[in-house]
């Protein structure tokens, strides 16, 4: 996505989308044309088996976007939990600065955990306990809070039934997820800062303009409040409000590398495309593939045959 620069009080940002494969975008673009990259590329999990989330991107894409950016230009570039160190190492292998790593916390993830107890059970041929199907009405209309959920078949914490089972109730193989890591990263600036900002325009962060407001949410740490004229500042440590003066920045709070913010809505996610202007790029053509079906290209990303990625993702259930 290529921005172009509109009202800064209106919050107006003009866009054009250019529709194709990044590499082919990014390949396209003039060579030092771009201040920032923010991205939010596949995490290489294996998603439903498809391909294209096999790894996430390598050196060759990290490469791409060293190309197109200013000196001193940052790329934002989010992964999984479980992969983003392959992530870190395609870019810095890229040739981009390390800076820091941002945890975006949105508290709403759902833990695919196994329960070792039930395993254990179905292991010794006891019947499995069924499955909670949830009905078209999923809460009573008395059910204000929504805080009873309805099923046709509901279904309580298992309860384990053999002796070893016993022994291992509770016990799971994965916690919940509620962060996303992004890696923050930098394109050598040329000489200093100084002189990168003044040549480029980049080279540094603005960091009055990403202050936390006192007692924005997106803080998850203690919070300030104002009482009796003299703010009263929550302690992390005793739980409690200390009444000592504190002296506050009147700008905000210095930003962090963590923020809290929950996900977005499908419908908050494509109000944000409309009205943007659809650029096509044209595609590449097919390239020779291997006895497995896939591209020069693929491999070159660093993709994982299909074969093993399937054995990689049964070893990680089984674990």
């Amino acid at each position: 996505m290529q921005a172009k620069r509109g009202s800064r009080r209106g919050c107006k940002v003009k866009a054009t989308l250019y529709r194709g494969d990044c590499l082919d975008v990014l390949a396209s673009m003039e060579p030092e044309s771009v201040d920032a990259i923010v991205c939010d590329p596949p995490y290489g999990l294996g998603f439903m088996g498809k391909r294209w989330d096999a790894l996430p991107p390598g050196v060759d894409w990290a490469r791409l976007c060293l190309r197109v950016l200013k000196p001193g230009g940052h790329l934002v570039a989010f992964g999984g939990t479980r992969t983003v160190h392959r992530l870190a190492t395609a870019i810095e292998d890229g040739g981009f600065e390390i800076r820091d790593m941002v945890s975006w916390l949105y508290w709403s993830g759902f833990p695919k955990s196994k329960n070792v107890a039930l395993s254990i059970d179905k292991g010794e041929g006891h019947p499995n306990r069924g499955r909670a199907i949830p009905t078209a009405s999923t809460y009573q209309a008395s059910d204000t809070g929504q805080a009873h959920k309805l099923t046709s078949n509901p279904v309580g914490p298992y309860e384990p039934q053999s002796e070893a089972a016993k022994k291992w109730d509770g016990y799971g193989t994965a916690l919940k997820p509620a962060q996303e890591p992004a890696v923050l990263a930098r394109k050598p600036l040329t000489g200093t800062v100084a002189a990168n900002v003044l040549e480029h325009g980049t080279g540094a962060l603005n960091i009055d303009g990403c202050r936390f407001a006192y007692g924005d949410e997106a803080w998850p740490g203690p919070q300030e409040f104002q009482s009796g004229g003299r703010f009263v500042a929550e302690s992390i440590f005793l739980g409690e409000k200390d009444q000592r003066p504190s002296a506050l920045d009147a700008r905000g709070r210095w930003p962090a590398n963590i923020y809290a913010h929950p996900k977005a809505s499908r419908s908050e996610r494509e109000a944000g495309a409309n009205g943007c202007r659809v650029a096509r790029v044209q595609k590449r053509q097919t390239a020779p593939q291997d006895r497995r079906g896939w591209t020069i290209q693929e491999r070159a990303r660093g993709a994982l045959p299909i074969e093993s990625r399937t054995i990689t993702q049964q070893s990680n259930r089984s674990a």
